[in-house]
């Protein structure tokens, strides 16, 4: 998301009421009536919200749309959800309640600023299945079932509706947002810099990115000595740095190994990560492109060489080019 835009009047929101009902309903054990107050004060409310547009779009009206300019008659475009999975599999409806809890990530390109109202009908109506609707994914994250909207409350039912995002399923955002995120966005905007303090700084660095998602009041639960850096000059155009990643925790679709190649003549980067793959199933290679596109490329090589497959891949593409 391009934070300019996102800088735009259209996007001062003030969910302060929202966020108190949210922190006050946590701190209730599943007081119904809170619940009830918490729902009706969300529906109310204005978020921001992720979404994709069409590849061919009109900018002008795309532009309009993300700056919350009124459109004239016959100025529309369609809008696809973007939604995120948990660890088992679940989907959400991501929002945000201000702006101050989106973090940069090519995750969600394009954002617009919608009643709740709108995102709670889409959820109950979408053919995709949802869970419900995850309000600031990157920064804690507060979980509204899809059941919560659909619960008489007159009938005092005791079943729990909505809850926290658990510690697991944080876990395993937090770190997909910093290793498909994060670090791709930053290396290839920064290039040589990146992998100059990458090098220079090793594990600290790296505690520090994976930090970031859980801000100053969630403590993070990776340390310095759980990251591994191995930076070869394998010849004068290209650098690898071998990144082991920590393992505790590791579920799957979480990268435990990240191979970065720099070559320090064009100050060109790749990014790759081997991915813990499902119960039963092999690891996988995987990419980021520049363009911050996630690709599955093959099943991971035996360990000691995954950098040779990774150097063939980068070879082969530009073999490929010529």
């Amino acid at each position: 998301m391009d934070k300019k835009i996102l800088a735009r009047p259209a996007y001062n929101l003030d969910n302060t009421k929202l966020e108190e009902a949210m922190a006050d309903y946590n701190a209730s054990k599943n007081d119904l009536k809170k619940l009830e107050e918490l729902i009706r004060i969300f529906k109310e409310a204005y978020v921001i919200v992720p979404v994709a547009f069409p590849k061919k779009a009109d900018v002008r009206i795309l532009m309009k749309m993300l700056n919350g300019v009124p459109l004239k008659k016959g100025e529309n475009l369609p809008l696809f959800p973007v939604t995120v999975t948990d660890s088992n599999g679940n989907k959400y409806s991501p929002v945000f309640t201000s702006r101050d809890k989106v973090q940069e990530t090519k995750d969600f390109p394009y954002m617009i600023r919608v009643p709740a109202a709108q995102v709670v009908e889409n959820t109950l109506k979408s053919k995709a299945n949802l869970a419900g609707v995850l309000v600031n994914p990157q920064t804690g994250g507060f979980v509204f079932r899809k059941k919560a909207f659909e619960t008489d409350f007159s009938a005092q039912t005791s079943k729990r509706q909505v809850k926290k995002v658990t510690k697991e399923e944080f876990l395993v955002l937090a770190r997909n947002t910093v290793e498909k995120g994060q670090i791709p966005k930053l290396l290839f905007e920064r290039k040589g810099d990146f992998v100059r303090e990458l090098e220079e700084r090793g594990g600290e660095f790296l505690r520090e990115l994976y930090a970031k998602p859980y801000g100053d009041k969630l403590p993070s639960p990776y340390a310095t000595e759980d990251f591994s850096t191995m930076s070869l000059n394998i010849n004068e155009e290209t650098t690898a740095i071998c990144v082991e990643l920590p393992q505790k925790g590791l579920v799957a679709h979480m990268a435990r190994a990240a191979y970065i190649v720099w070559n320090p003549q064009t100050d060109e980067v790749h990014y790759y990560m081997i991915e813990k793959g499902l119960r039963g199933e092999e690891d996988v290679l995987c990419n980021i492109t520049p363009e911050g596109k996630h690709q599955e490329l093959m099943t991971a090589p035996p360990t000691g060489s995954e950098l040779t497959a990774v150097l063939d891949l980068i070879r082969e593409e530009k073999e490929e080019e010529e």
